[in-house]
């Protein structure tokens, strides 16, 4: 009833379905979000970044964060927008504006 995901506003209705459905399991949710004939890739990815936003990274199952790639530098970033922007060198220097 809610779509396929096909255009973005299935895509938001079933990650947030998802996400609200399974709330306290990031595994079901994303397993509920991906086991459908649509665009199954960008339900995911929204219930997915939701779900991660809302509970964290102790959500996530370990296993799949030791299988990410380059995740040092993921949790940096994630920390520092977590942290909110400072004007200064050290910002600029890891994150220039060009």
């Amino acid at each position: 009833m809610i779509g396929e995901g096909w255009i973005s506003e299935e895509a938001l209705g079933i990650g947030l379905f998802c996400v609200i459905r399974y709330q306290n399991d990031f595994r079901q949710a994303l397993i509920a979000s991906v086991n459908h004939s649509g665009d199954s890739d960008s339900t995911g990815a929204i219930t997915g970044n939701i779900l991660g936003a809302y509970c964290g990274i102790d959500c996530i199952p370990k296993e799949w964060i030791q299988n990410t790639e380059l995740i040092e530098e993921i949790t940096q970033l994630a920390n520092d927008l977590y942290q909110v922007y400072e004007d200064g060198d050290v910002w600029w220097r890891k994150y220039p504006g060009y």
